[in-house]
């Protein structure tokens, strides 16, 4: 889980210093660098996903062994990777049609940003049912919003000035997700720390009630009965 936040951090980072530190002229090979990093966050992200969910998957088998439910546990379920997929499907396309997206790389970017802050939000409002979040983490999510708007609503702008704003808005989120990252990986420790717990108790109990005192072949003893 950490280490796919990182490394989509660390995608989106190299996409905004790119635009930030290039942004008037937007090559067939800048197309197909920053495609090919939003294909590798993509796979990344799918792959994890699947792992994350068999994880769950045990985990839920586990707390049914035990004969608890965590209160929580319903909410823990992996989200469908929504912005993963489309990183893959638009680094591909960047990858293999790079000329044509030249011209229009400038609203695929704000676009994608925009969709990237609109699943932040939805993330963090539903972990906010099992995790003391602040409303204070909505800052940045709102602000790559903004960031991908302006630049659709007005392309008419200098193309130096939008890509730079794009740049900006991917370098934002990169450390949005982060931090983000960071705070849910603790999140989901202190979970399975709880299933620890919950295991070590239950075995214990286990022995207590299973365990039996040895009666003693003794003739005063009403249990004794001779052969």
């Amino acid at each position: 889980m950490l280490t796919r936040s990182i490394f989509r951090a660390l995608s989106a980072l190299l996409v905004g210093f790119l635009l930030v530190s290039n942004p008037t002229d937007m090559t067939v090979l800048l197309v197909q660098i920053i495609g090919g990093l939003f294909a590798l966050s993509g796979v990344v992200a799918v792959v994890g996903y699947f792992v994350s969910r068999s994880q769950y998957r045990r985990a839920v088998r586990r707390a049914a062994e035990l004969g608890d439910e965590l209160p929580s546990q319903s909410r823990l379920v992996p989200m469908f990777p929504v912005v993963g997929i489309g990183s893959l499907a638009f680094g591909v396309f960047l990858l293999c049609f790079p000329r044509q997206f030249v011209g229009y790389l400038l609203y695929a970017l704000g676009g994608l940003l925009v969709l990237i802050g609109v699943w932040q939000i939805y993330v963090l409002i539903n972990s906010r049912k099992f995790a003391p979040l602040s409303w204070s983490l909505f800052c940045l999510p709102v602000l790559n919003i903004a960031a991908g708007l302006f630049v659709l609503c007005f392309p008419n702008q200098a193309v130096t000035l939008l890509f730079t704003i794009l740049g900006v808005g991917y370098i934002l989120y990169g450390v949005s997700e982060f931090f983000f990252g960071v705070r849910f990986y603790r999140f989901r420790r202190l979970y399975e720390a709880e299933l620890e717990r919950m295991a070590e108790v239950r075995e214990a109990e286990a022995v207590e009630v299973t365990e039996v005192v040895p009666v003693e072949d003794d003739p005063n003893n009403p249990s004794y009965s001779s052969l």
